[in-house]
């Protein structure tokens, strides 16, 4: 039954995304609207997470970024809806790189690469990062077999439907890599010969695979996959940022983290993601995600204490 009614919304999103994008905008604003005055969608989550994240911020910037929240929010959904149909051309319009040049000289030095990246533009179109594939250079880094991690949702139809538009968008750039689970990325990276580009959205609230950091003025446990993969087989690590210009526009940045993740400090890597990805939310604070319960999970004693030592912040 589960499969049947996957396939039946999937093909009805196909549908919905023949229309054109100033429509879905449209239809954005009025959800919007309606998530945030009339159903209160998440509010006290929303708001509270802003507020211990920026203390210093006035109620009446809080409310502002929190409006903007609910209508970036909603654009992020019509954007993925959208992206079903839309040709490779317009989504590289929508989605651009600043510095690709820094991630096709690291390709080139190295057989494996480490791209980390947070919730902010639209994270749904980071296949357009590869670019149309007649405008490749020979050296770009999209030539490369590109796999991006995912972690499933726990609802099946949930999980075929985001896979679905996930695997259509990736795949109209023609690119030799997939989507996989971030469980099976440690598996391809140890086995796989070929050059290779390994993607972790990388600032879910983890259950294992963890440590603990000081991020947005809060404790918070931050995921150690992408970390532990890096380390182990000394790969470069790459933080990507997702600036969203203005509705309808994002641009892409690289950083690099390090080129030899085995030979930095135990858990550099993480920190120094979570440092890069707060400088970002800061200088634009309603492009993350902030409905979702970043902060659910308890530290363990361990954890205090590790943070104790991090940061000399005591209970």
């Amino acid at each position: 039954m589960a499969k049947m009614v996957s396939y039946l919304l999937w093909w009805l999103l196909v549908l919905l995304s023949l229309l054109p994008l100033r429509l879905f905008y449209f239809l954005s604003d009025i959800f919007a609207f309606l998530l945030r005055r009339v159903f209160k969608y998440r509010t006290s989550t929303i708001c509270t997470n802003m507020a211990r994240s920026f203390p210093q911020m006035k109620y009446g910037e809080l409310s502002k970024t929190v409006k903007e929240y609910y209508t970036y929010m909603c654009d992020i959904f019509m954007e993925s809806i959208w992206a079903i149909s839309a040709s490779p051309k317009a989504l590289c319009r929508m989605v651009t790189v600043k510095n690709p040049q820094l991630l096709d000289d690291i390709c080139a030095r190295h057989n494996k690469v480490i791209v980390m990246l947070g919730h902010r533009g639209n994270w749904e179109l980071i296949g357009a990062f590869c670019g149309e594939k007649q405008n490749r250079r020979p050296d770009s880094f999209a030539n490369n077999r590109i796999m991006l991690g995912y972690k499933k949702a726990n609802s099946a139809v949930s999980n075929f439907i985001f896979e679905k538009i996930r695997m259509h968008e990736y795949s109209k750039f023609e690119n030799k890599g997939h989507i996989v689970s971030s469980k099976s990325i440690l598996r391809d990276a140890v086995r796989e010969k070929e050059k290779s580009i390994y993607v972790f959205i990388a600032d879910q609230s983890p259950t294992v695979v963890r440590t603990v950091a000081r991020f947005l003025n809060q404790k918070t446990l931050m995921f150690t996959g992408a970390e532990d993969l890096a380390v182990r087989l000394n790969l470069p690590v790459v933080y990507l940022d997702m600036e969203r210009l203005k509705r309808g526009r994002y641009e892409m940045t690289f950083t690099l983290i390090t080129e030899a993740a085995g030979e930095e400090p135990a858990r550099f890597v993480t920190r120094e993601y979570a440092r890069l990805l707060e400088k970002d939310i800061a200088s634009n604070p309603y492009n993350w995600l902030w409905s979702h319960k970043r902060w659910k999970r308890d530290l363990t004693p361990e954890e205090e204490q590790e943070y104790a030592a991090l940061t000399g912040v005591h209970n």
